[in-house]
């Protein structure tokens, strides 16, 4: 084989393996993008709004009780009911978690979860209204003290009460929302797809360059130094989604920080409650306090721990929005990188093989001369 025919084939296949290259980079650039997109969007339209809800709905379930309990520590009760403040309570524990039914992320382990708690709720709210009718109807008494420990159990009870159920139902959404994070396209590993690809080119046109300026004795080949720069740019492009997914990655820790902070609050409030239902009960239950209602009213009663006299500050209301973080915000398709990989992957394609054409025509030229020499 002659050194013309072997040199025309070389050239041959290096521009089809520069196309065949800039094409596989488009494709591993273009899915990075988009898979990273796919699952911050996942993330920040379920997943984390599901995590929230669940602390929202704690929080909005405990200040219900607080709001009842107090209501019969001051006998608001015969006037306005459990109040207000209650019944707005378990309106928004009920938004909540129908939000949460919206947005679950932990499968169907957090639907059976949720249809448990959404179960209690009228239970425990149905608690509530019997003492409620009790201290209308007789002042209150034991019966009354009766329903309000029924309802506080259920709610508190550690393993099968609402609060316990509640904090199985955040840490499945947790767990979620902690696989999406540190896996599938926001794994700082998928890096790889789109970096081994893009050095390989990379490479391959540094050896072209080599390569014909050994055999043409041309330092430069301008088109195929234009592909070279847009490689780069579109590695260094392409690399700002590792900023992205460790924005992304923050954003889930400083919201379980946050839950965390309000759940720590909720807490405090539930205790807080509970040691003012001890005396509410304690008043219920006539001169011999708790222990006039029977055994299980005095044991509730002597397990109350006094509460710290500073607690928490309250939860304030929440913006979701606002807690959700701009770090979960997915990459505009319309950005540079929406319209930056598809130009530049393209662009390589074309400046590569535009750039060797040139010197396969003329070894196509000299070929078909060669033939026609006598």
């Amino acid at each position: 084989m002659t050194t013309t025919s072997t040199t025309r084939q070389t050239l041959w296949w290096l521009r089809l393996g520069l196309v065949a290259g800039s094409v596989l980079v488009l494709g591993t650039a273009l899915a990075t993008f988009l898979g990273v997109r796919a699952s911050i969007a996942e993330v920040r339209e379920r997943t984390a709004p599901a995590v929230l809800e669940v602390s929202l709905a704690k929080e909005a379930i405990v200040a219900a009780h607080d709001a009842a309990v107090d209501a019969f520590e001051h006998g608001q009760v015969q006037l306005t009911g459990p109040s207000e403040q209650y019944e707005d309570g378990i309106a928004l524990a009920g938004q909540q978690l129908a939000q949460v039914a919206e947005h679950n992320a932990a499968g169907e382990q957090g639907s059976q979860t949720l249809r448990l708690i959404e179960g209690l709720l009228p239970a425990y709210n149905g608690f509530i209204g019997q003492a409620d009718a009790h201290f209308r109807q007789d002042g209150g008494g034991p019966l009354a003290a009766s329903n309000l420990l029924s309802a506080s159990d259920l709610l508190t009870a550690p393993e099968n009460g609402i609060l316990a159920r509640l904090d199985t139902l955040e840490a499945a959404q947790r767990a979620a929302l902690d696989d999406q994070l540190g896996g599938d396209w926001l794994d700082p590993a998928v890096t790889l797809l789109w970096a081994v690809p893009l050095v390989v080119l990379l490479g391959t046109l540094g050896w072209t360059q080599r390569f014909l300026a050994r055999r043409f004795r041309r330092t430069v080949n301008a088109a195929l130094l234009a592909a070279t720069v847009a490689c780069v740019l579109l590695g260094t492009g392409t690399a700002l989604l590792l900023g992205v997914q460790s924005d992304a990655r923050d954003s889930g820790a400083a919201l379980e920080r946050t839950v965390d902070t309000r759940t720590t609050a909720t807490t405090a409030a539930a205790d807080g409650a509970r040691w003012t239902l001890a005396q509410v009960l304690a008043a219920q239950c006539g001169p011999g306090g708790a222990a006039g209602c029977g055994d299980t009213v005095a044991a509730f009663a002597a397990a109350t721990v006094t509460p710290p006299t500073v607690l928490p500050a309250r939860p304030s209301s929440a913006d979701e929005s606002a807690l959700l973080g701009p770090g979960l915000t997915e990459p505009g398709w319309n950005g540079a990188l929406g319209y930056g990989i598809p130009v530049l992957a393209a662009g390589i394609g074309v400046l590569a093989a535009g750039g060797l054409q040139p010197r396969l025509d003329e070894y196509r030229f000299r070929a078909t001369r060669g033939r026609r020499q006598p």
